[in-house]
């Protein structure tokens, strides 16, 4: 048995990221100083996660209308598509709230002249946010959180259909941790890395979205049992071609358009694309449009910079220096200009989020965050079916389910469960489970084991798979039901068949391959919610080729599903749309 540290809590909050850091200072302002309040973390709380590079504005901030008018514009971003309308007024109703506090606690937010917060189209503000995540850290560092850095969960802790707590190692010390608690938030990100990158080798990861987001938050919810949804909305952002810096500051701080290689102004020059919404249509029809336009013989496809705003396009290298320096230093590399030729973009791989513009992550009951396992919580990219919250919404939501955790404790009277030994040493075992094979390996001459399976092998596998068979970008993002059978086969295979081999040397290699374990568990909620799924909902998204038609008389509902561990199936249900804000779902307010 390993050194092991056990931990008694109060609230536990998996991730130290926008979400977890705000849901432990607001857990504090209405617990009192006797709460306590544990941050696991797998890196260092200061400079981890999607905020760890920075960035230039904050994407959710209402500078004109109402929560209501936000709502209508989130909702119709997403084709109209289901979304939880009542989580997102909730979090409308605190947005401009929760940023001012942030400015107070010294993020610098440009103005004008007249000291308004500078806006950035209607629902964005621009920022200094190369320290985004410092100042976000200091919350929960303020709300003397106890923060344990360098620790990786594992699974989360249930008793009596309640979830008590969880397990993870230490990724330096490799120590055992056991910690108890009374509730338990969810905020450890979204899943990058489940498709084929366009980059191999040492870049293999050089893509949009942080590639430590390796899908935990999900994997450890639908293991314990969580109803998971919105896993039929992977998002796919269209980005700067080979930086992968998002196209959004051309677009909306430089006001530049989306060409063609003919020059076209397509999204307001052809018909088709005017009546799905012109240059502001929603997000995934972006996404078709830019591929269609290649598929016809008329890319590649640019953000138009020369006829932008020509003193916007002149501080785009300050913009990007804010939250990718990468994007100014390849600029320089191969002498590009954007006020001189216009700038590729292409869309990246899929991603899983649910804070940005999807919907994956956990059913939750109401507006308390809290999930169908009672004293699970979750929030910022874990919460599902409240998309476009970004920085500042994901925030708000941490700080509304931190109050909420401390209002469930205290009104039921939760006391710290009592742990079953033998339960605890079984988890122990399969946490270093690829690390005791190791030991017993022979090895060829390269080094590699025989009997063994390396995690990037596997990963490199499974990427294979999900971009040949689950609507990569080799598909155009198109799927039908014949290859979803193949990636349903073949990643069973390596879940149910394959994992046993999974072998590593060292701490490090443990990390990464229970990053691959968590993203195979990903990959059956995609391949099962995009085959339940039969329709093309998400047009850009998910492009049903068997289904190329919307259905709302059988589909215009919530899809959530749980998983049977005994079965490994997912069993479905579905739930109503409940409409708040009136109005033409697939139009907009203001």
């Amino acid at each position: 048995m390993r050194e092991r540290v056990q931990i008694d809590t109060d609230i536990l909050i998996i991730g130290g990221g926008t979400a977890g850091c705000l849901a432990a200072w607001e857990a504090r302002q209405v617990g009192g100083p006797d709460l306590r309040i544990t941050i696991l973390e797998k890196a260092n709380i200061r400079h981890s996660g999607s905020l760890a590079a920075g960035q230039n504005a904050l994407n959710a901030y209402i500078n004109q209308g109402t929560p209501e008018d936000w709502v209508a514009y989130v909702r119709y971003d997403l084709c109209g598509a289901p979304v939880r309308e009542d989580i997102l007024l909730s979090v409308g109703r605190e947005l401009n709230e929760t940023v001012a506090m942030m400015e107070k606690e010294g993020l610098p937010i440009k103005k004008d002249a007249d000291g308004r917060y500078l806006a950035r189209g209607k629902w964005n503000i621009e920022v200094n946010g190369r320290f985004l995540k410092p100042i976000t850290a200091k919350m929960a560092e303020k709300a003397g959180a106890q923060v344990i850095n360098w620790v990786y969960t594992v699974e989360l802790l249930k008793k009596e259909g309640r979830c008590v707590g969880a397990v993870g190692f230490g990724v330096r010390d490799g120590r055992f941790y056991v910690i108890r608690a009374k509730a338990v938030l969810m905020a450890a990100g979204g899943a990058a890395g489940i498709w084929r990158p366009r980059y191999s080798g040492d870049a293999h990861h050089r893509i949009w979205y942080v590639p430590f987001n390796t899908g935990a938050s999900y994997a450890m919810m639908k293991r314990i049992g969580a109803e998971m949804t919105g896993f039929d909305t992977r998002m796919i952002p269209v980005r700067l071609k080979d930086t992968y810096a998002p196209a959004g500051t051309l677009a909306i701080g430089a006001n530049a358009k989306m060409v063609n290689a003919l020059g076209e102004v397509f999204m307001l020059e052809k018909e088709e694309y005017v009546r799905m919404g012109g240059h502001t249509a929603p997000t995934p029809i972006r996404v078709w449009a830019c591929y269609r336009e290649i598929a016809a013989g008329r890319g590649p496809i640019f953000m138009d910079t020369t006829k932008g705003d020509p003193e916007k396009v002149a501080g785009l290298r300050e913009q990007y220096l804010d939250m990718s320096p990468s994007t100014v230093l390849y600029w320089a590399a191969h002498d590009i200009d954007p006020a001189r030729e216009p700038i590729e973009i292409e869309g990246d791989s899929p991603f899983l989020v649910g804070a940005h513009a999807a919907c994956c992550g956990a059913w939750t009951i109401g507006t308390t965050r809290m999930t169908t396992v009672p004293g699970l919580f979750a929030s910022g990219e874990a919460l599902g079916q409240a998309p476009s919250r970004f920085i500042s919404g994901s925030w708000t939501c941490g700080r509304i389910a931190g109050r909420n955790m401390v209002k469930w404790i205290e009104e039921n009277g939760i006391p710290l469960a009592e742990l079953d030994p033998e339960e605890i040493d079984a988890l122990e075992e399969k946490t270093f489970a690829p690390l005791a094979r190791w030991s017993k390996q022979q090895f060829f001459t390269n080094g590699k084991p025989v009997l063994g399976i390396l995690p990037k092998e596997m990963e490199e596998h499974m990427q294979n798979v999900m971009e040949d068979y689950c609507g990569g970008r080799v598909r155009h993002f198109a799927v039908s039901e014949p290859y979803l059978n193949i990636a349903r086969k073949r990643i069973h295979r390596l879940r149910r068949d394959q994992l046993k081999y999974l072998t590593v040397p060292d701490l490090y290699e443990l990390q990464q391959a229970w990053d691959v374990i968590n993203r195979l568990d990903c990959c059956q909620l995609v391949i099962e919610h995009i085959s339940y799924r039969k329709e093309t909902r998400y047009l850009g998204y998910v492009n049903r080729t068997d289904y190329p038609e919307r259905n709302d008389a059988e589909y215009d509902c919530f899809i959530c599903s749980v998983w049977n561990p005994d079965t490994d199936e997912l069993t479905f249900k579905r739930y109503p749309y409940e409409q708040l804000v009136p109005g033409d779902r697939t139009k907009e307010t203001i």
